[in-house]
Formats: C-alpha cells, structure tokens, sequence
C-alpha cells in the first residue's frame, strides 16, 4: 500500500486531499528529488543537442562557402580588364582611319616608283593587297576594343576601293607605254651597236655599199635597258646588205654573202635572217638566207638559191623610163 500510495503522488500530486475534521483542503504540492533531478537533466540534454546542431549547421555554411567559391573560381573565367577607349574613338565607323593609311600607302609607292632608275610601275598592283589587310585590322581592333559595338563607314569602304582599283589601271596603263618606249629604244640601242661593230668586222671582208639592222627584242614587260649582251634565242635580228660593185656572176655573189655571215658567227651575234642584194646596170642578184640552217649551207648551195637578173640592153629600159616621165607629165598637164 505504501508503495502504491508514493506512485499516485508522483502521477498525481495536485489531485490528492486531506479530511481534516471532517474540512476537506488540497494538500501542498510537493517535488520529488527523482523528478525534479530528470527533468533538469532532460533539458540538460537538450541545449546540448542545440548547442551540437547550431556548431554542425555553422560548419556546414562554411563548407557550402568555400565549395561554391571554388567553383566559381574553376568554371567562371575572370572579365578581362579592358583599356578605357578615348571619347568620339571610332564615332566614325570603320574605315575612315584605313582610308588615311591608304592614301599615305599608295603615295609612298607611286613616289619611290617615279623616282626609281628603272622604275616597275606593276608594283603598286602587287602590292594592293595591304589595302585589304589594313582595312580588316581596323575591323578587328574595333571588335575587340568595342565588343562588336562599332558601324562600318561604308563610303570610305568604297573610297578605299575606288582609290585602289584606280590606282591599279593607272599603273598598268603607264607601265605597258614606258614598256613600248623602252622596247623601241631597246631595239634602237641593239641596233646601232650591231652596226658599229659590224663596221669594225666587215669593212674590208667586202666591197658594202649599205647595211641595214632590224632588232625586235622579246617583249618581257620589265621595262629594263638591254644592251647587245642581252640578246637571247627569241630576240629577232635581221640584216640586210647592200653590195657595192659590179658582180659578174652568181657564185661570186653568194661566196660574198658566205663571208658576211661568217662574219657575224665569229662576232658571236645570233642572227635570224639575211637579205643580200647586188644592182649594177646589167645584174641585179638578190639572195634570202632565213633561219640557222640555211646559214650553214656552203657557198655552192647558197648559189642554188641566188636570185640572178641580166639586163642585155640596158639604154632600152633608161629610153622606156623616160618615155613614161613623159606621158606621166603630159597627162598631169
């Protein structure tokens, strides 16, 4: 019973009362040491499972932290510091700074082609392509200085263009007439050393009455001054020789004209063709000579080939000559 009684105190200790002379009062309440000690250990136990998780929920914020900032730092590269563009830099669109450097560009070739001793005026032309590549590293210093917030100026875009193409037809127009002049003053030069040194060669080789020298060089489009070291296989040289005298006979014409161009083989000059000819008043020889082969025939074989004219009475075509004079003059009349 006793034992039973101390439970229904510690379930129920407001709900116990007394009879004291027959006055019905509440009995004080009272504590167990047994309870009082348990709870104070239960919320004991408690503040320190709060304390445990607030420390766990601190350390893991801080863990979350570092986690994201690195990466941040693996997967999100940095902004690249970018140089402060001047104020107004580029209001003008792209092109306008690429037409000045053209300008200048195009000036400095055209004046050190002028100016050149032998000057090459298909320079300009190989060397418009840089045209292109100034105006496409506007376009990428732009981009990259901007980040693509830039316009393209496009009537200096077409002024560049015009400038170049222009710039290209003039040179090409001028280097093919200072190509022709040079050519002809080539050919000139060519032939009137010829002369001179076939005057020195062949004076006394045979009685000449007039040579004549034909040079039509190679056109190579360079415009270079050529001198008679620069004559090649494909350069044209033709000689026409006028004999003096009286030549009685076909073989005596043709071994002359073996001696002529004999001549010219030992001066070491190649020529591509001969024209030999003889006038007195009772023949007339001519003789063509085309090619290398034909000049290495022998004097016998050149004969074969000498055209021989014989005029038996001579004052019958001087009276024939003058008889036309005279009809041509009446009928002008």
């Amino acid at each position: 019973m006793e034992n039973e009684n101390n439970t229904q105190t510690l379930e129920k200790p407001d709900e116990q009362t007394q009879n004291n002379g027959g006055i019905i009062t509440e009995a004080p309440k009272q504590e167990t040491p047994i309870y009082g000690e348990k709870t104070a250990e239960i919320e004991k136990r408690q503040l320190e499972i709060e304390e445990q998780d607030k420390k766990l929920l601190a350390a893991l914020d801080e863990v979350l932290e570092k986690r994201s900032k690195r990466i941040q730092s693996e997967h999100i590269a940095p902004i690249p510091k970018t140089k402060k563009i001047p104020r107004g830099f580029g209001k003008k669109g792209v092109g306008f700074i690429s037409l000045g450097l053209i300008l200048i560009f195009l000036g400095v070739v055209l004046i050190g082609c002028l100016f050149s001793p032998e000057p090459n005026f298909l320079l300009p032309l190989k060397l418009s392509p840089i045209c292109a590549v100034l105006i496409g590293l506007e376009i990428l210093f732009n981009q990259v200085a901007t980040r693509g917030n830039f316009r393209i100026n496009i009537p200096s875009i077409i002024i560049s263009a015009l400038l170049v193409v222009g710039c290209c037809v003039m040179c090409v127009t001028m280097n093919k007439n200072f190509s022709k002049q040079k050519e002809e003053y080539n050919n000139r030069t060519i032939a009137a050393q010829i002369y001179e040194k076939s005057y020195k060669e062949l004076r006394y080789v045979a009685d000449i009455e007039s040579l004549d020298v034909q040079v039509d060089l190679n056109p190579d489009g360079t415009g270079k001054t050529k001198g008679l070291e620069a004559l090649s296989a494909d350069d044209y040289v033709n000689i026409t020789v006028k004999f003096a005298g009286v030549i009685d006979s076909p073989k005596k014409f043709a071994s002359n004209c073996k001696k002529i161009i004999d001549g010219y083989r030992f001066m070491g000059i190649n020529v591509t063709n001969f024209y030999f000819e003889n006038e007195s008043p009772y023949h007339t020889y001519n003789l063509t000579v085309e090619g290398k082969y034909v000049q290495e025939y022998s004097e016998s074989k050149l004969e074969e080939l000498v055209t021989h004219i014989y005029i038996e009475n001579m004052s019958y075509f001087e009276d024939l000559k003058d008889l036309d004079e005279d009809s041509e003059e009446k009928s002008d009349s």
